[in-house]
């Protein structure tokens, strides 16, 4: 005996596609702790902080070796753990457009910062993390707020 299927009123397919998309939007744009793009920003902050001193000699200058190499590898960790070692999506579309155009100019700030060090002094490195980490959070926090995370 063959059972006969209704179709869906117009306002139960409505309720699915919305599903669906919500769904597809929460596989594609996953959400992010509250603390991640602020501790991003912060530790680019820090990065370039540590580039306006010079002049440190000795124990003082290792401490800041050690710190860049640990802030940059912080940095490297917290997007690569956020960003890398989740599941793929295959219908995922980057706009390539807009991810190159925030990298040319992120890359921009601290070549910038290089060329104005000499002239300028290195307080110009102060700037130049102030920049990024408020580009950091610009982009950011809206994302957060769009794609609530833990």
């Amino acid at each position: 005996m063959e059972t006969q299927r209704s179709r869906p009123t117009p306002e139960e397919a409505r309720r699915a596609l919305d599903a669906a998309e919500r769904e597809e939007q929460a596989t594609i744009n996953r959400p992010v702790p509250f603390w991640y793009f602020p501790a991003i920003a912060g530790l680019i902050l820090a990065l370039c902080g540590l580039n306006a001193l010079q002049g440190l000699s000795g124990p003082a200058r290792i401490l800041q070796v050690v710190l860049t190499v640990l802030f940059s590898v912080g940095i490297g960790g917290l997007v690569g753990r956020f960003s890398f070692h989740q599941p793929g999506y295959q219908g995922t579309r980057v706009p390539w457009v807009k991810v190159c155009a925030a990298g040319i100019l992120a890359g921009a700030v601290p070549v910038a910062a290089i060329l104005l060090d000499d002239v300028l002094g290195t307080w110009i490195w102060l700037v130049a993390g102030a920049i990024l980490a408020a580009g950091v959070l610009a982009v950011g926090v809206p994302y957060q707020r769009r794609h609530r995370g833990a």
